[in-house]
């Protein structure tokens, strides 16, 4: 795996437009996590939507082109797992979670618990 500095990096290629900044801070963690550089662009323009054209205003994550192999891999494995993985989870006590919670709000269960019931 190959480990550049931000200052070696000759050209980035965008990768990935997100949904919103929670979702460009989940990629850039997974990028990062698979030693993948990345730089986000766009996360103030938000406030300029119907003044700019819509793919100008995204949040977009940037990677070297030498590592956009790699990063690709990642964004694929996110993708799948966006898929497959329902929205919300329930607890055994009846109330239903979103999937990032890892405890129920309502009862604290675990959500490990409540999966091996």
């Amino acid at each position: 795996m190959e480990l550049l500095h931000p200052n070696d990096v000759q050209q980035w290629q965008r990768l990935y437009q997100a949904a919103n900044s929670f979702e460009a801070g989940l990629v850039q963690g997974l990028l990062q996590h698979g030693a993948v550089l990345v730089r986000v662009s766009g996360e103030y323009l938000a406030g300029a939507a119907g003044e700019l054209p819509l793919n100008d205003v995204g949040i977009q994550l940037w990677v070297p082109q030498q590592q956009f192999s790699s990063a690709q891999r990642i964004i694929n494995q996110y993708l799948q797992q966006l898929q497959h993985e329902p929205a919300q989870w329930q607890c055994s006590c009846g109330e239903l979670n979103y999937q990032s919670f890892d405890i129920c709000w309502s009862c604290l269960q675990d959500k490990d618990e409540t999966k091996s019931q």
